[in-house]
């Protein structure tokens, strides 16, 4: 049988490891309804939707130090996303989001869909190279 400490140690270690899982699946796991868009089929979606938009997660520092972004893309760092989104962007909107690492793009798109968003992507590859990235 376990003493009360012992319960209270084995609490914690379900605890952390249920966490530790809750934490590995929200960055990991894309939430339902996210379209992956290759760079090939951007200039297309860009042709089809009027209320498109291309949302760029990185740091200010960081995006204003790469000259080679899209231009058209709107800048909101992923922890201001929350607060300052309806600035530059409508759950009308189409969204594709650009981030340097998946569960960045993974985790703007769980607090865009939260706040209402329907319509969101997820740029798979970067667009440096590609004609439509012009």
């Amino acid at each position: 049988m376990f003493t009360l400490g012992e319960g209270y140690r084995l609490f914690f270690v379900y605890f952390l490891a249920g966490a530790i899982l809750i934490y590995t699946y929200r960055r990991l796991v894309p939430i339902h309804g996210l379209k992956l868009v290759k760079c090939s089929d951007l200039e297309q979606a860009k042709k089809h939707s009027r209320n498109l938009k291309l949302l760029d997660v990185r740091d200010v520092s960081e995006y204003e130090a790469d000259h080679c972004h899209l231009k058209e893309s709107v800048n909101i760092s992923l922890g201001r996303l929350p607060f300052v989104w309806e600035q530059s962007l409508s759950p009308e909107d189409e969204v594709i989001i650009l981030a340097p690492k998946k569960s960045e793009g993974y985790l703007a798109a769980r607090k865009l869909k939260k706040a209402g968003f329907t319509s969101l992507s997820y740029l798979t590859e970067e667009c440096r190279c590609c004609p439509s990235s012009r």
